[in-house]
């Protein structure tokens, strides 16, 4: 059993900028959610030389994380992090392999250099001078409680602050036919050693276990076709203050979570 508390936190997604817009939705059921696609944000921490040139992947992810640091009133420089995606940047992806089939001489270097998937987490290390360890997690439909995880396992045992990031953007061309994903989603959670709100434990279960439900309607496509938001779930408790739920891990494995404001 592991156990942290959640100091901050950051959203981004369809209808909603932010973790405190966020909560008000999942806090009502019976509110209706803006039919708006996610905004493509400016996140200040990135320099506006880089930031012309960062991919959406990058923008969301570093968006959700400078939100959670600053409600958490932490310097993001000292922090470990954990950034996470299913298929990294699946539009840059797309680019590259058609770029590669057609005339790969005129392949961009700068869309090379952010094809990488741990371009969000160097952006973010760039610009906020972390010196900290990252680490980038990609599990597919797993992605958010496998990167859970692992920020949990170095938040209790290095008893040190871990940001844990995660983001999917929609799958354009032939990758809609792996991942049919409809609409950016982001969010990033600063986890705490020093409270005891969140307690993780790693569980057995059988293959067929389902993803838990939610209870705002207007969010269901979302969380059902966007990995990263696979997230609401867990958020959904802390917008309520406690909730129990099991997460699928693997097949036969799981995230079992207790939260409790």
């Amino acid at each position: 059993m592991m156990r942290c508390g959640i100091a901050g936190i950051g959203a981004l997604g369809p209808g909603f900028d932010d973790w405190p817009a966020l909560r008000a939705l999942l806090c009502d059921p019976s509110a209706e959610r803006a039919t708006i696609p996610t905004r493509a944000p400016r996140p200040e921490r990135i320099p506006q030389r880089e930031r012309r040139r960062s991919p959406l992947a990058v923008k969301i992810a570093v968006e959700v994380a400078s939100q959670a640091c600053d409600a958490a009133a932490v310097a993001p420089g000292e922090l470990s992090c954990v950034f996470a995606s299913a298929m990294g940047d699946t539009e840059i992806t797309d680019y590259m392999c058609r770029q590669l089939r057609e005339e790969p001489r005129q392949l961009s270097p700068t869309k090379f250099h952010n094809s990488v998937h741990n371009a969000p987490a160097g952006y973010w290390s760039i610009s906020t001078g972390c010196h900290q360890a990252s680490t980038s997690v990609s599990a597919f439909e797993y992605t958010f409680p496998a990167a859970l995880l692992e920020a949990a396992a170095q938040c209790s045992l290095e008893q040190q602050p871990t940001l844990l990031v995660v983001q999917d953007i929609p799958s354009p061309g032939p990758l809609q036919d792996i991942l049919a994903v409809p609409d950016s989603f982001a969010a990033a959670l600063l986890l705490e050693p020093s409270r005891n709100s969140l307690a993780i434990a790693p569980a057995e279960t059988a293959a067929s276990q389902a993803w838990p439900a939610l209870q705002q309607p207007g969010l269901e496509a979302l969380y059902a076709n966007n990995p990263s938001a696979r997230a609401l779930a867990l958020l959904q408790c802390a917008a309520l203050g406690e909730g129990s739920l099991v997460l699928p891990l693997s097949p036969g494995m799981a995230l079992s979570l207790t939260y409790r404001r």
